[in-house]
């Protein structure tokens, strides 16, 4: 590995750690700062996809929880890296707290594909999924890495 893809993996694993950091504090702003403008999500929350950071924002806007604490827990990000692009893949466990310590969080699998624009990382893609149990089609919510 160069010392050029040493630094774009760190500069991506920094992006990873400012967007749940961003999420825990609910800061929209700083979530949405970290997407390309054309940004495709296959959300663990439907519809099917989102394109483009206004949809994408709305999106944020309307699942950020106003009177709960998020909660996100990744593990630590695999990063490939080649030129301008970057794909990472990482398990992450996040949803919501409430204030008497209730959750509703579970462990789910995130992939992302990563564009160098004006000497930027961005979150081009980026893809939640929960796992199913094939006989019944049921959500595996349960599962622990």
């Amino acid at each position: 590995m160069t010392d050029k893809q040493s630094q774009d993996q760190a500069a991506i694993a920094d992006i990873f750690a400012r967007w749940a950091e961003a999420n825990r504090t609910k800061d929209i702003n700083a979530i949405i700062a970290l997407y390309s403008e054309d940004i495709c999500s296959y959300d663990a929350v439907g519809p099917l996809q989102f394109n483009g950071i206004t949809e994408y924002r709305a999106h944020w806007e309307k699942c950020l929880p106003k009177d709960a604490e998020m909660v996100v827990e990744m593990q630590t990000p695999v990063i490939r890296v080649s030129g301008h692009l970057g794909v990472a893949r990482f398990l992450i466990r996040c949803g919501m707290r409430q204030e008497d310590g209730t959750e509703q969080a579970s462990w789910m699998r995130a992939s992302y594909h990563l564009e160098k624009q004006a000497n930027q990382w961005r979150i081009a893609h980026e893809h939640f999924s929960v796992p199913f149990d094939f006989d019944n089609g049921a959500a595996q919510f349960g599962l622990e890495p």
